[in-house]
């Protein structure tokens, strides 16, 4: 990427680096005000939208400030900025008074954060701040004199100055979007491309692009009456001391029904608030790229993490993986073990001579707290996996990820990297005894982004941060290999269930 940002600093689209922040601690909720009251686009449904999606994440509490009608006098619209992290414009109408469009340059160049949505980008073209707020716009009377084009065009950013209109789309319809900068804080915990569900592309958007770092595009293709072009997407823009999430998605409630509209919003939000993002990273299996991936913004409901206590496993939001009478969800990877329902438990039995063998959940999961009943022979040593996968590429499908370590020589709780040559994560292993040989023991672990906590049997052994395993992948119940003339050897799990964060 430094050949991209290389470029993008002798185009002047970028003259500054936008040095982050430290991040504000994950329990922390964030205040947004969402601006709307004038738009060509029908916000009074689609504020709902961009409200339950922030608050959906567990990141923000949300405001919303409407202005006066059209027409109508804007002398009282004064919303007090500064009292908020970041401000979400969902407005495309009349200027505000002189004294507020002077206090939101004033908010945001002192260091507020603002989020441009979608037609918030063809709001005041003779405002000059504005414009170097939100780096391109549209319409509005906008062409050339408001600044150029930006292009990605043979591998890399060009500011074109044709003459031509500012701001143009084609016809509804699914596209895909591509990153071309990973390693920003926004797309970095993202897939490299994703389909965004039935919305407007906007192309041909034009402005000053001062400060301007392009994330993503998309193609407006002729064949949808574009342009031909890779269009900006999602741009992040410095405005003084203060960070811009530009989105030109979200026309409705279709585009904003799009899994790709609510996780850039929700990322872009927490950029410009913190200069850092927290939120988990989204895999390929929930940002698809072959058809878009689609949810109701309503009906996202909010966990909150309290890292400093245990997971409360009586409270709502558990889902059972184990229903006591099948493997339904659940298939074997690597070694000759066997697994068995017996007693409404899950049996795994050694093989002589196997390898490590695993059961695993069918599904990926990234942020979760899962919780279980486990008792393990003493001569053998077992554990279970998180956010681990196999496949073909990696070792012939060998099974790798941190694994949770369940065995009664005082090691049980830590986290060990399966199969990867990392050995283990947990550095320090002071010895315990709360491990019961011989019995039931109860494990329950959390991993919400870097983090991982393990409590068992109710007292807490690991508290990690570790930034190089995935954070995705699935859950794995191991039996450990052994060699030829022991055993055999058992481990059972029951009462398995988890909770996603």
């Amino acid at each position: 990427m430094r050949s991209m940002y290389y470029s993008l600093v002798c185009l002047g689209l970028i003259t500054s680096v936008l040095a982050p922040t430290p991040a504000a601690a994950q329990s922390a909720r964030l205040k947004a005000l969402v601006v709307d009251g004038q738009n060509n686009h029908d916000w009074k449904k689609t504020t709902p939208l961009i409200k339950a999606t922030l608050e959906g994440c567990g990141r923000f509490t949300v405001s919303v400030a409407t202005t006066p009608a059209k027409s109508e006098d804007m002398a009282s619209f004064q919303p007090k900025f500064s009292d908020y992290d970041v401000v979400v414009s969902n407005y495309n109408g009349a200027p505000w008074s002189e004294s507020t469009m002077t206090a939101f340059a004033d908010y945001v160049r002192n260091g507020g954060g603002f989020v441009s949505v979608h037609a918030a980008d063809n709001s005041f073209p003779q405002w000059a701040d504005y414009n170097r707020m939100i780096g391109v716009g549209g319409w509005g009377g906008r062409n050339e004199k408001s600044g150029p084009y930006v292009r990605w065009r043979d591998g890399k950013f060009t500011r074109d100055t044709e003459p031509g209109r500012g701001g143009s789309h084609g016809k509804r319809h699914p596209f895909e979007v591509v990153v071309r900068d990973a390693k920003h804080p926004i797309t970095a915990g993202l897939p490299s491309h994703w389909m965004q569900a039935e919305d407007e592309l906007y192309a041909q958007l034009r402005g000053p692009a001062e400060s301007m770092q392009v994330l993503a595009t998309a193609m407006s293709s002729r064949e949808s009456g574009g342009t031909g072009e890779h269009e900006p997407i999602l741009m992040a823009i410095q405005f003084g001391k203060g960070r811009v999430f530009h989105t030109t998605l979200g026309h409705d409630v279709k585009a904003m029904s799009g899994v790709a509209f609510q996780v850039t919003l929700q990322r872009g939000a927490e950029w410009v608030a913190t200069g850092s993002v927290t939120l988990p990273a989204v895999p390929a299996e929930e940002l698809t790229k072959d058809t878009p991936a689609m949810r109701d913004p309503l009906k996202l409901v909010s966990t909150s993490v309290n890292f400093d206590s245990m997971p409360d496993t009586s409270a709502s939001g558990w889902q059972s993986l184990f229903d006591g009478q099948q493997l339904k969800g659940w298939s074997q990877k690597n070694g000759t073990a066997t697994y068995k329902v017996e007693e409404k438990c899950v049996v795994g039995r050694t093989s002589e001579g196997s390898p490590n063998s695993f059961l695993c959940t069918e599904k990926n999961y990234s942020d979760f707290e899962l919780a279980f009943e486990v008792k393990v022979d003493d001569a053998l040593n077992s554990g279970v996996q998180i956010r681990s996968r196999s496949t073909e590429e990696f070792n012939k499908g060998r099974v790798h990820g941190p694994q949770v370590e369940i065995e009664t020589g005082g090691t049980a709780g830590y986290v060990y990297s399966e199969g990867t040559g990392r050995g283990w994560i947990s550095k320090q292993q002071p010895k315990t005894e709360v491990f019961k040989k011989g019995q039931w023991n109860t494990y329950v672990i959390r991993a919400s982004g870097a983090r991982i906590q393990t409590w068992v049997n109710g007292q807490k052994i690991e508290d990690l941060v570790d930034e190089e395993s995935f954070r995705t992948g699935f859950i794995g119940l191991q039996v450990h290999g052994i060699p030829k003339d022991k055993g055999p050897y058992e481990v059972r799990w029951r009462e398995i269930k988890i909770r996603e964060l």
